[in-house]
């Protein structure tokens, strides 16, 4: 009967702890930049992939012995590889002063396309954010391959927190854009 009654007790603790609230954090530009999609688009985004291991609503953190975790309650609001297009056409557009395309399905009129795989994007115990990407432009008319290049980046956070992980993200994200939009120029 003692046994039950700790039980009890260790459950009804358990249970009437407060459940931690869900935060969800949006990829979106701060300020400024490329708000809509100007006519005519001449370059775009085509395919954009991201590893397995991030394609899930929880930000990532990787322990110091290569395990990774996503987290339950600080998670993006919409799928990572939806915003990472919108957020990296943005940031390229702003880099190069050119308009970038964001809509996959709407790439008939684009003369250059660039692909991006993003292979690593989470944050390390040592509190670095972690970015490895890799990415080409392609000649949409000739389908010739213009540059083929690999991205690899820290960010130290700012601060403690998933929220200072997504900016530490944000700036390396910023980075890639602009060692893309270099190539435009």
């Amino acid at each position: 009967m003692k046994r039950l009654l700790i039980i009890l007790v260790v459950f009804s603790v358990g249970c009437g702890g407060k459940t931690p609230e869900l935060k969800q954090y949006l990829l979106r530009a701060d300020a400024g930049g490329q708000t809509a999609e100007l006519a005519p688009v001449s370059i775009g985004i085509g395919e954009l992939t991201v590893a397995h291991y991030i394609d899930d609503p929880g930000l990532v953190i990787e322990s110091s012995d290569g395990e990774v975790r996503a987290a339950r309650h600080h998670q993006w609001a919409e799928p990572l590889r939806e915003s990472l297009r919108g957020y990296l056409a943005n940031e390229i557009a702003t880099a190069s002063g050119r308009a970038i395309g964001s809509r996959e399905h709407k790439t008939s009129n684009w003369k250059r396309r660039i692909d991006i795989h993003i292979d690593q994007l989470h944050g390390t115990v040592d509190g670095d954010a972690i970015l490895v990407a890799h990415w080409s432009m392609v000649d949409a008319i000739k389908l010739r391959l213009l540059a083929d290049e690999y991205f690899s980046d820290t960010e130290p956070l700012g601060g403690d927190g998933y929220e200072a992980l997504v900016r530490a993200e944000k700036a390396l994200l910023s980075r890639l854009a602009a060692g893309i939009a270099a190539t435009l120029k």
